[in-house]
């Protein structure tokens, strides 16, 4: 039976070694780290497992129709958040229209991270761990048409030649208390950084991340967001932790590509990912399955990535707009999309995640 290989064990890695599996391959997933949970095992947070609450547009069954893969144990439903646009509150309740979930990202048991992991197990896949892939090298020794779904890692960009942007941030994390009863996502947009800032919880365990993209953040951010989180919402961490979170594939107009060199792309790497908000778990599942079909059909899988993808670079050019007229561009868009929110949610924000990677296809 031939061998396939994957090359990274996050959401599109998984979803691929899965879909390869079924299909009657013996598949190998090669990891640089040492178990599941992708950056989470790389940041330093103390005594505490890193956790992130990953809000995301996303609809479970048709996920399922699509990739073969029940991801709905794994998620949670998102029933609102609260949003602070340059210093003026809003609280968004979602409309049982409106398909917005959290999982937990991560190693722990909970996350969607170490459920495919184990649907991956089940199905025969092979892990190898501890295998960096740093070097031209290192990439010339994998068969043609190998996968690859690094995600945030900078060296698979930098050998492949794909166009990225870093991206800075500072993160905190703690238990929360069992009478916590505050919104579960909490956003800021401020003039401190032109990305933004949140504040999320799952299954006991809180984090919150300010970051940015190409430019470093200030010292003057670092300081605003502890304390505006503190101030605002009485939410207070031990610790925080200056982050190189990674790098993404938003360095060129032309950045989403299934096919590359020798291999086959999924997942961020792929350009799967909303270069506004950066919406990626949908994506990442839809390409994972997209890159398994390529193995077999590629001019078919491409016809699907380009649908997959068929808004992203109306959203690139959204998102340098947002650049170039930062700060004042950021909060006019925000404050009125948050302020209009309750006139047109029950029926606009639905066709508004149309911009997410992978929704178009499913």
């Amino acid at each position: 039976m031939e061998e396939k290989i994957v090359v990274g064990a996050g959401l599109a890695g998984l979803t691929a070694a899965i879909n390869l599996r079924r299909e009657g391959y013996e598949v190998r997933v090669l990891e640089r780290r040492d178990g599941i949970g992708g950056p989470a095992r790389d940041l330093p947070t103390g005594e505490l497992t890193y956790v992130m609450a990953d809000g995301t547009p996303m609809q479970p069954e048709r996920i399922a129709a699509y990739t073969g893969i029940d991801v709905s144990p794994a998620c949670e439903p998102l029933e609102s958040a609260r949003v602070y646009s340059f210093g003026k509150r809003f609280d968004a309740f979602f409309p049982k229209n409106v398909p917005a979930y959290l999982v937990e990202r991560g190693s722990r048991q909970a996350s969607l991270d170490m459920y495919l992991y184990r649907l991956a197990v089940e199905e025969g896949v092979r892990f190898e761990f501890n295998v960096p892939l740093k070097t031209r090298r290192d990439f010339d020794g994998l068969p043609p048409r190998s996968i690859l779904a690094t995600g945030l890692f900078r060296e698979a960009y930098q050998v492949l030649e794909i166009p990225f942007v870093p991206v800075y941030g500072l993160f905190g994390q703690g238990m929360t208390d069992e009478g916590y009863a505050g919104p579960k996502v909490i956003l800021y947009m401020d003039r401190y950084t032109w990305d933004y800032a949140f504040f999320s919880t799952i299954h006991g365990i809180a984090g919150a991340l300010l970051f940015q993209r190409k430019r470093p953040l200030s010292e003057e951010a670092k300081r605003w967001f502890p304390e505006q989180l503190a101030r605002d919402e009485g939410i207070e961490f031990p610790e925080w932790y200056e982050l190189d979170v990674g790098v993404l594939p938003m360095g060129s107009f032309s950045n989403p590509r299934l096919f590359h060199d020798r291999f086959i792309l999924a997942g961020t790497l792929a350009g799967a990912q909303d270069p506004v908000l950066l919406f990626g778990v949908h994506g990442a599942l839809v390409t994972g399955k997209i890159a398994a079909m390529a193995v077999d059909r590629p001019e078919e899988a491409y016809r699907e990535f380009r649908r997959a993808n068929l808004f992203w670079r109306m959203s690139y050019l959204n998102r340098r707009a947002i650049e170039i007229t930062f700060p004042w561009g950021l909060k006019v868009a925000s404050r009125a999309g948050f302020g209009l929110y309750p006139l047109y949610a029950p029926f606009a924000l639905r066709y508004a995640f149309l911009v997410v990677p992978g929704w178009l296809r499913i």
